[in-house]
């Protein structure tokens, strides 16, 4: 089994790379499942690789698990800065390297016959996400600034 190797997907952030503090950053993985194909014990086999456990360390001392990869605002049907099961408020200014930790079962099958689950699972490793978290301040601005650019916080 040694010779199989899953991809190791990608992990995500929304907004982007970098979070406003205090304000729900989003998280999910592209984690595929897929099929390798080639030779175990001598024999043509294929192995089927898919995820079973995402493990997130937020680079803040935060670490979770989920049993699903999360997703996008936008396939949540979600506006942006909207909490999620998988999003993670930032408490603090600064940058952080948030890495996750995908957990992979597997089985296999010989000649398209019966697939056989193999034992435990394989840990893989996407890339990491470096954010740089910011502080946010709104402001209300009267009158508008096109017309008066001068206006307080134009």
């Amino acid at each position: 089994m040694a010779t199989f190797k899953p991809e190791a997907g990608i992990a995500m952030s929304e907004p982007g790379w970098s979070a406003a503090l205090n304000l729900p950053a989003n998280f999910y993985a592209l984690t595929p499942s897929e099929i390798e194909k080639g030779t175990l014990l001598r024999k043509t086999a294929e192995v089927h690789f898919y995820p079973v456990a995402w493990h997130w360390n937020y680079g803040d001392g935060t670490t979770t698990t989920y049993s699903s990869p999360g997703a996008s605002w936008a396939a949540q049907g979600l506006p942006d800065l909207t909490t999620t099961p998988t999003s993670h408020r930032y408490q603090h200014r600064g940058s952080v390297t948030a890495t996750l930790t995908v957990d992979m079962a597997a089985e296999y099958r010989f000649d398209n016959g019966e697939w056989i689950r193999v034992s435990g699972t394989i840990a893989v490793h996407p890339a990491p996400i470096h954010l740089r978290i910011y502080s946010v301040h709104t402001v209300l601005v009267n009158p508008d600034c096109p017309p008066d650019p001068r206006g307080t916080g134009c």
